[in-house]
């Protein structure tokens, strides 16, 4: 990798990261009167680019979709190596994977579902799904397609495609990582498969799975071996946190034990994640050249973008400001 290679794309990102939603603004959407007036103020900013057909607030979810389709053509035009692009955009591609799978079992249409984050026109995959036929689409997606849809017949769970594809999700994943071989995207994978691991582990035993379900959907490439989590897999969740706190994630493991004790939910932990692979991206703004602070622009938009959704749904629901701002913590 030529590292010069990226320089009009660092300039670019240096250009976008200053048109970030500030602390300020996002504080005027949550103190907003009501929904409307927060989605105006949201509007106000370059999020109007993504305006088209959203006819107001109770189309948010479109705005952000259309948001995030934006925002990953331009990662494309600053990114020389799609392989980049793709640590980011490949969950968008296995969320609709998911959608399609479900789609064809079910005999319903979730084309309203999909994200197009990528070239993986999720259309034209549903379409030769359907058909039996492939031509285009990349061998791991044929895989993730074909497993989901042998795993509902097997079971007639739909929860199943889920773990399915979220386990071909990440080993794609790691696939990626390991054929790039930098350090931070390294880390940034690993780290991730660690989290979902540890997230889905002690999912399944609060619903009294088995050890042998969770050597069926636990993923191999984090910085914790799934023989490892499933000797631990018995354990509270601080006994866990104690058990790991030499690994790569067991600082912030530690650091949301107490909450997690308190609340019991495991969005602490999926908050917790975030806030550790933000944390891995902050030294990307001494790089000067290479696609670490493209990357780490792009991990902020989507930051961006989960934080204006729980804005939005909680103004629609009427959560107070005071309320809000307890779920969001520090932004």
């Amino acid at each position: 990798m030529d590292r010069l290679d990226y320089a009009q794309g660092v300039v670019m990102a240096r250009v976008y990261e200053k048109r970030l939603l500030d602390k300020g603004k996002l504080d005027k959407m949550i103190d907003a009167k009501d929904a409307d007036e927060a989605f105006k103020i949201l509007l106000d900013s370059e999020y109007i680019k993504s305006a088209e057909g959203v006819d107001g607030v109770k189309n948010y979810e479109l705005l952000l979709k259309n948001e995030t389709s934006r925002v990953f053509k331009l990662g494309a035009e600053m990114l020389n190596d799609k392989r980049i692009l793709e640590i980011l955009s490949l969950k968008y591609d296995y969320h609709n994977l998911k959608a399609i799978v479900k789609g064809k079992v079910s005999g319903k249409n979730f084309d309203d579902l999909f994200i197009y984050s990528s070239d993986n026109n999720p259309d034209k995959i549903r379409v030769q799904f359907e058909n039996g036929h492939f031509t285009d689409t990349k061998s791991e997606f044929i895989k993730a397609l074909r497993s989901g849809e042998a795993i509902y017949e097997e079971t007639n769970d739909p929860q199943m495609i889920d773990i399915v594809i979220d386990k071909a999700y990440y080993s794609h994943l790691k696939e990626i990582s390991d054929s790039l071989a930098i350090d931070l995207f390294s880390e940034y994978v690993s780290s991730s498969i660690d989290f979902f691991n540890i997230s889905s582990m002690l999912r399944a035993v609060k619903m009294g799975k088995s050890q042998n379900f969770l050597n069926q959907i636990l993923v191999e490439g984090g910085g914790v071996s799934v023989s490892r989590l499933i000797s631990l897999s018995r354990e509270d969740f601080d006994r866990v946190a104690v058990a790991l706190k030499s690994e790569r994630v067991g600082r912030a493991l530690l650091e949301c034990v107490d909450e997690y004790k308190e609340k019991g939910s495991l969005g602490v932990i999926d908050n917790m994640r975030d806030v550790f692979l933000s944390r891995l991206n902050s030294d990307s703004r001494f790089v000067s050249f290479g696609p670490e602070p493209i990357f780490a622009y792009l991990v902020a938009k989507e930051k961006e973008i989960s934080i204006i959704r729980l804005i939005l749904v909680g103004k629609l629901n009427n959560i107070p400001s005071t309320k809000l701002r307890e779920r969001l913590g520090d932004i």
